[in-house]
């Protein structure tokens, strides 16, 4: 098994994966009830363009995709069922925040967990931000998940928790816990 890399998605070499990736995140909202921007039932007709509208922002210059894929060869595209893992930021697109990123996905495919893909993604998301200027970074978790411990070992710093933030698929609502991290912390 090739030993996985974080790549910069690019429309070039990487849009044959949006039905990938797309079935990686309904696989998070379906089979570990994550909360994301959709409730079940998920259908290609919800997913495919709510991706194509993120891939429309890396175009813009206002996002940026990780994958987490095995090494490729120079020139070849990566087999779709290959796709490990992906994470996604939000650059700030106003002029005082211009310093600011946000993360808004960190998914990895359950078969390649507690394998160190989540800190390669985002680590990869934070040496991109730092290139693009980017050095406050921010993320939201649902509350006592397994992200929110994640992102506490990755450094983050908790901000604060919103009880009832979003809703699931009982009905119920979950609470987010808020996080930052300065990638240029004053000494």
């Amino acid at each position: 098994m090739a030993t996985p890399q974080t790549y910069i998605f690019s429309q070039e070499q990487h849009s044959h994966l949006i039905p990938y990736i797309a079935a990686l995140h309904a696989s998070c909202i379906t089979v570990d009830h994550m909360v994301g921007p959709f409730l079940p039932p998920l259908t290609n007709e919800k997913l495919l363009p709510w991706w194509k509208e993120r891939i429309a922002e890396v175009n813009q210059g206002t996002r940026v995709i990780v994958l987490l894929l095995p090494e490729t060869a120079p020139g070849k595209k990566p087999p779709g069922p290959d796709l490990r893992g992906l994470a996604m930021l939000k650059l700030s697109e106003t002029e005082t925040g211009s310093f600011r990123g946000y993360i808004d996905a960190v998914l990895v495919n359950q078969k390649y967990r507690r394998q160190g893909g989540a800190k390669a993604l985002v680590s990869a998301l934070e040496y991109e931000a730092a290139k693009r200027g980017r050095t406050l970074l921010l993320v939201d978790t649902e509350t006592d998940s397994v992200a929110e411990e994640a992102f506490r070992k990755f450094g983050y710093v908790e901000i604060g928790k919103v009880p009832h933030f979003s809703r699931v698929l009982s009905n119920d609502k979950k609470g987010e816990t808020f996080f930052y991290k300065d990638l240029l912390p004053s000494a």
